[in-house]
């Protein structure tokens, strides 16, 4: 599967412990993916804002503890470092390959087969 790269500006100002969501096109029909941005401890992390549990969305603002991104809607958290979930049972939060260049994030999305 191909992948491709994503340039989202204004990563730098996102502040520690925060999320913010970004909203990415895909190639393709498909919808635009919404994806959360997360710095912890000084590292930036990508997941999709979509909650494995039952299809919330994941919250944007302070982290939870200032580690956990979590879904408002039954209050589940997640490590934005592997998505994991936080003392309850329930798929790991999809994750994307993301890093900083020059003050912006460069997320990396799947792609069509080729």
């Amino acid at each position: 599967m191909k992948r491709r790269i994503v340039r989202v500006p204004g990563a730098s100002r996102l502040e520690d412990g925060h999320a913010r969501k970004v909203v990415v096109p895909v190639d393709g029909d498909g919808p635009a993916l919404e994806i959360v941005l997360v710095r912890r401890a000084g590292i930036l992390y990508a997941l999709d804002s979509l909650c494995p549990h039952e299809g919330g969305r994941l919250a944007e603002g302070p982290l939870w503890e200032g580690r956990y991104v979590y879904c408002p809607l039954h209050l589940y958290r997640f490590d934005p470092r592997t998505g994991a979930s936080i003392e309850v049972e329930c798929d790991r939060a999809r994750t994307y390959p993301v890093r900083e260049v020059d003050g912006a994030a460069e997320i990396e999305i799947p792609g069509e087969r080729g």
